[in-house]
């Protein structure tokens, strides 16, 4: 006489055991898709930078604004081209540079835009198994991930120096990122924020062509 339960329940056993393996696959990348969200609404903006490798940045000391920088196309300064200019003042000036409107060594121009964005994941599906229960095979179900949209204001905020007496440029540094409702509600420590993540890219002080680490903004 044979006994068959142990066989039977062993695979009711895996098959309950596959089905939970299933569940607990789909709650993670559940999990790894909002906290992949969650990051990129979280984290600070994103820095570009790009320097004229034949700028000699000892001979740079002083600076000024362009008197266009920062000006609407009605030619008035705005509000956040005065943050703007604010901030990049502080971090120049923390770097031992100093303002000069008449023969500044360095021109400085901003630029700001934003920008409606719209991301989107799809539906992702987790086919169906079956298993042994009961004596016989069934079927479970698949699952499927809904997929999201999420629409945002991106912000950019450019910073271009110039050489006065040469007329060219010799670094840029970008920042982009996400207006979101804090930026809305403080946009001077918004904008400072993401000046200070530039000039956390800027590698000289005034007066010097070799590259330090920056002072924490």
């Amino acid at each position: 006489m044979f006994w068959l339960g142990p066989c039977i329940g062993n695979d009711h056993l895996n098959g309950e055991h596959r089905k939970e393996g299933r569940m607990k696959m789909v709650k993670i990348m559940m999990a790894g898709a909002m906290a992949m969200l969650l990051a990129a609404c979280s984290t600070g903006p994103r820095v570009y930078t790009d320097a004229d490798p034949a700028a000699d940045f000892s001979r740079y000391r002083t600076f000024a604004f362009y008197e266009s920088a920062g000006k609407s196309d009605e030619k008035y300064a705005t509000l956040h081209g005065q943050r703007i200019e604010d901030a990049v003042s502080a971090a120049l000036e923390a770097r031992g540079y100093r303002v000069d409107i008449n023969t500044p060594d360095i021109l400085i121009n901003y630029h700001l835009k934003t920008e409606e964005k719209t991301r989107t994941s799809p539906p992702v599906y987790y086919g169906g198994y079956y298993g042994y229960r009961s004596g016989m095979y069934v079927g479970w179900p698949g699952y499927v991930e809904p997929g999201y949209v999420d629409n945002y204001t991106e912000g950019t905020i450019s910073v271009d120096m110039v050489d006065r007496r040469t007329d060219q440029m010799i670094w840029e540094g970008t920042a982009v990122g996400r207006i979101d409702s804090e930026f809305r509600n403080n946009p001077d420590q918004g904008v400072r924020k993401a000046v200070g993540a530039i000039f956390g890219k800027y590698p000289y002080v005034a007066g010097s062509s070799v590259p330090v680490i920056p002072a924490a903004q």
